[in-house]
């Protein structure tokens, strides 16, 4: 079950990444076109890491989402920064116990809402490996970027939707809670915020 004040985390934390992004002039005018591409993590449960999110569900009380980092694709360099968090510090629910290992997997054979459930041993990236990597159980979280790769088709099943986050409270544990990786489609509140960061590109390109 995700925290009461989720939604609105979640709302902020886009909005949040979307200035940092404006802020550093990493963007073009056309923020549909950008060369960066902000996602969300969702499931059949909600939007969030989530035990719901795991087919069945596993029973794990603890409960994570997105960092104030955001989740972002560069299309020009084919980097994903990842930035996730979980326990009562970050404003989450506590995990029973410290994470084990923390897990990019894909592709699932599905896309979308359709891969709500899905499974793939192969693990895309190994996020635990990472120095910014915190395993605490009530304020942990992973805050690093890598290279998607090109060839082996994981950059077009990051864009189709076919990925997800894995965190593992113990080895073999198929996950406790998770997240699937999808494109962030501004919902209408976010409107006028996007308006006035896409006047803030554009008179940034002016200048320049």
């Amino acid at each position: 079950m995700s925290h009461p004040n989720s939604k609105k985390r979640k709302r902020n934390n886009l909005i949040g990444s979307l200035l940092l992004v404006c802020s550093i002039g990493l963007l073009t005018p056309s923020w549909v076109s950008a060369d960066l591409i902000p996602f969300i993590l969702t499931g059949a449960a909600g939007q969030g890491l989530l035990e719901g999110n795991i087919d069945p569900p596993t029973g794990e009380a603890g409960t994570g989402g997105i960092g104030s980092s955001g989740i972002i694709f560069n299309t020009n360099t084919n980097g994903l920064h990842i930035h996730v968090e979980w326990g009562l510090a970050n404003g989450y629910t506590n995990l029973s116990s410290d994470v084990f290992a923390l897990h990019l997997h894909g592709p699932t054979a599905s896309s979308g809402d359709a891969a709500f459930g899905e499974t793939t041993s192969r693990v895309i990236e190994v996020l635990s490996n990472g120095s910014s990597f915190d395993a605490s159980a009530s304020s942990g979280s992973v805050n690093q970027g890598f290279l998607i790769d090109v060839a082996n088709g994981d950059v077009q099943a990051l864009l189709d939707g076919r990925t997800y986050i894995n965190l593992h409270l113990a080895s073999g544990d198929g996950g406790a809670i998770r997240g699937y990786l999808q494109q962030a489609v501004p919902e209408p509140g976010l409107m006028i915020p996007l308006l006035l960061i896409s006047g803030c590109l554009i008179s940034r390109r002016r200048r320049e």
